[in-house]
């Protein structure tokens, strides 16, 4: 991928992996609009960086994809490059006696069915390019689940799985798909307040955003990152000890 001179739309842009994201083809030359569902954060983020779109909105709800593509489709005919990166992780433990609590779906909402939405409405203006590049956020967990986020991980799983049909789908259109499964990162995923944050070692954000845009360079279609690359493998060849590893009997609590 030529990592200069595209128009990049990119969810939940507006910090932690989507930011770093956003930062990093702002600072490579492209025209770059981030989502978010909270106005400040994104507009305070993209005031550090010149000329960055932001749109307030919420890819777990269609209507606000709806008018999202009116306005890009219309400001930003170009548009050449998808980020499908917004996601949320929340800790479920199925043994008490209310693990799903308000909104047990959302993750779901969010994570696989708002990537579908997007995907599913910007196709049609990615194809109109003549070359265009598709990215979904996966995770290393998608290879090896973390059983403390079984629902996350569950909704990866999906977007590894939906990512790899929708590539082989698209083989004989401009549009080129790409998946990023990053390892564990330094964000706020998953810091929810009253919600234990999982104690397994980080990369940094600026380490991973540096592998990830020369992994992007690379040409791969699909770019584990950091141990992402040994869930990968691991969880192919030996699923059971790779799943112990990340799972030991005696876990962080809750």
């Amino acid at each position: 991928m030529n990592l200069t001179g595209h128009t990049v739309l990119i969810t939940g842009g507006g910090s932690g992996i989507g930011g770093g994201l956003a930062k990093a083809f702002h600072e490579r030359g492209n025209k770059v609009i981030i989502t978010g569902r909270r106005e400040q954060t994104l507009r305070d983020f993209a005031s550090q960086y010149p000329g960055m779109e932001t749109f307030t909105m919420d890819v777990s709800k269609d209507g606000d994809i709806q008018k999202l593509f009116k306005i890009v489709s219309d400001k930003f005919p170009s548009l050449d490059v998808l980020v499908n990166n917004a996601g949320i992780l929340r800790m479920t433990d199925f043994t008490k006696s209310d693990p799903l609590g308000e909104d047990p779906y959302a993750e779901i909402d969010i994570n696989v069915k708002g990537l579908i939405r997007m995907t599913t409405t910007f196709l049609p203006l990615l194809s109109k390019q003549k070359e265009s590049i598709l990215i979904n956020v996966s995770s290393g967990l998608a290879y090896v689940p973390l059983s403390m986020a079984p629902i996350y991980c569950a909704t990866k799983a999906a977007v590894h799985s939906l990512t790899m049909s929708l590539r082989h789908q698209l083989r004989n259109t401009p549009v080129r798909v790409i998946e990023l499964a990053p390892p564990a990162v330094e964000t706020d995923l998953g810091k929810a307040p009253g919600q234990a944050e999982v104690k397994y070692p980080k990369l940094g954000l600026e380490p991973f955003i540096v592998q990830t845009m020369k992994a992007l360079e690379s040409g791969a279609m699909e770019l584990p990152i950091g141990q992402a690359k040994m869930l990968k493998l691991g969880g192919r060849l030996l699923p059971s000890v790779f799943f112990n590893m990340l799972n030991p009997k005696k876990v962080p609590s809750m």
